[in-house]
């Protein structure tokens, strides 16, 4: 049987078993963190909104307070007030957010842009698979055993599952991007196909910024000697993006006590301040402060398989990758080493930035694991039969390791338990429904509805709203620098008045004052609704 029928049944039993994990029960949208950015900005795309805009809620409160912290609460979560004027944009690079608005074009279905990050973590897990048929220096039917086994480490990793399955995030898709182009500045030498490793590369940088980073193990495999083709695929499949950052760049003005230059990729650009050495043993963000940026990646890798043997065969296998595939050893040190010291520099060293070493160490450890039992083998002159039997008990150790995975998997794919800050399907629907009821109840006072959000899901939850219903949402500010003393909070939402029906958003997990701006406001109950993630939420009208 030929080689390429093998792969496509393996290829084909991995998209199915990670294709039923991964989409099973994905979320339809998120309450929290980055993501609602993500799909705010699609939702832009799919109805014709401009990225660059001149918000007149924003112009309305700078006028007003005269202070841009203080206008914040106004825009969207995860967009940047990029001048004085009120013009605003996505923090972040946009090729999430067209990946998910294409799928939503291609399908007519509003839904399927959640799909998008489940698909690209089953492509992952395919690509690991050849990558390891590809890369490694083994036998045939041994390149074969290792790519399952790479396959299994990336599957079974919690922290790939929880971004495959949860709310969409960037990691997962733009490794994706990166991995194809990689396999072919290895595997190529034709022009054509070279210019498209560099579309594809482009395109990983469109979705993040960072993995432009990644050029260099690239070029220390090989790429200098095929720049030009690559380089033009880049710049093609980059360009509409930079046409993107022109117009971010059109607009922005150094206002901000932040603000460092007008140029901009993207309109967080000033953000690279939080970039600095010290970060690598002792970062000062918001997450984890103190722990330093080479010491929490170094718990994330150990924590990256449950099989014993993972670290010391990611060792062996670069030692024997250094004394025998130095170009390879090249490859994978250098793609190891760039994506965990930048993101060890970084102020708030997330686990989920190391995502994109993840089918690396996979690799290295299955083949180290290889090396360590041909090593045994020979040293110990182990008869054939002694020598298969200690494959045999390598192949049982790490399976017998994931059984309590599998288990988890199993439990997860007959709960649906929502993973990290998701939202589930009837979430969704509970919340277009309770909307729909404030439309209806705007109607009878014949101004449109600005919902004011309390509560700590509000800061992802406003932006997923907008995009699955026709409200304008805003956000009680309560970040210090944000809030404006409350009287002058509460004489603002009064101006808001005269041209909204304001509705107040309301959970029991809202801060003391706006528990007091709560208090302080005469209200009419619209609806009550639960959700997974707060059983007891309000909607209520200003009067």
């Amino acid at each position: 049987m030929k080689w390429w029928v093998i792969d496509a049944v393996i290829v084909v039993l991995l998209a199915v078993v990670s294709g039923i994990w991964f989409t099973w029960h994905h979320a339809y949208g998120a309450y929290g963190d980055d993501s609602p950015g993500y799909i705010y900005a699609a939702h832009q795309l799919i109805t014709g909104e401009s990225l660059v805009q001149q918000d007149p809620l924003v112009q309305d409160a700078l006028t007003w307070f005269g202070y841009e912290p203080w206008a914040r609460f106004v825009a969207p979560a995860h967009h940047e007030i990029i001048s004085p004027e009120g013009w605003t944009a996505s923090r972040y690079p946009i090729g999430l957010s067209v990946l998910m608005a294409g799928a939503v074009k291609a399908t007519g279905n509003a839904l399927t842009m959640y799909l998008v990050v489940p698909l690209t973590a089953v492509a992952v897990v395919i690509a690991t698979y050849l990558g390891a048929v590809w890369l490694l220096p083994a036998p045939a039917p041994w390149k074969r055993v290792l790519g399952i086994g790479a396959a299994c480490v990336v599957m079974g990793s919690t922290l790939f599952f929880t971004y495959s399955v949860a709310q969409p995030m960037r990691e997962i898709p733009a490794l994706l991007f990166f991995l194809l182009a990689a396999f072919l500045v290895i595997k190529t030498k034709q022009w054509y196909w070279l210019a498209l490793a560099g579309m594809l590369f482009g395109y990983s940088v469109a979705i993040r910024e960072t993995n432009l980073i990644l050029i260099i193990p690239l070029v220390c495999y090989g790429l200098r000697r095929k720049w030009l083709a690559f380089s033009i695929g880049a710049l093609i499949m980059y360009s509409p993006f930079l046409w993107y950052a022109a117009q971010i760049t059109q607009h922005k003005e150094v206002f901000r006590e932040k603000d460092i230059t007008t140029i901009a990729i993207t309109s967080n650009i000033d953000h690279i301040q939080s970039f600095s050495v010290s970060n690598l043993w002792n970062n000062q963000g918001k997450f984890k402060p103190g722990v330093g940026g080479l010491n929490q990646y170094w718990s994330v890798t150990k924590q990256f398989s449950v099989w014993p043997l993972f670290l010391l065969s990611i060792v062996v296998g670069l030692i024997y990758l250094w004394k025998h595939q130095r170009p390879s050893f090249y490859l994978f040190s250098s793609w190891i080493v760039v994506v965990v010291v930048l993101f060890a520099a970084w102020i708030n060293p997330y686990p989920r930035y190391v995502l994109p070493i993840l089918p690396v160490l996979a690799w290295l450890s299955m083949f180290g694991a290889m090396t360590l039992w041909q090593w045994f083998s020979s040293q110990l002159k182990l008869k054939r039969w002694v020598s298969l039997s200690l494959a045999g008990l390598l192949a049982l150790s790490f399976i017998a390791s994931y059984q309590p995975v599998f288990a988890s998997r199993q439990e997860y794919l007959a709960t649906g338990t929502p993973q990290d800050r998701e939202l589930t399907k009837t979430d969704l629907t509970t919340i277009q429904a309770a909307i729909a009821t404030v439309q209806a109840d705007s109607l009878t006072t014949g101004q449109p509805a600005l919902l004011v959000m309390l509560g700590e899901t509000k800061g992802g939850l406003a932006e997923t709203i907008m995009t699955h219903t026709t409200i304008q949402t805003i956000r009680f500010p309560n970040k210090d620098k944000e809030q404006p003393p409350l009287d002058q909070l509460q004489a603002y939402f009064e101006h808001l008045d005269e041209t909204y029906t304001l509705y107040l958003w309301y959970d029991p997990s809202v801060t003391a004052d706006e528990q007091r701006f709560y208090n302080q406001s005469t209200l009419t109950p619209v609806t009550l609704l639960s959700t997974s993630f707060k059983p007891e939420i309000s909607i209520l009208r200003i009067e």
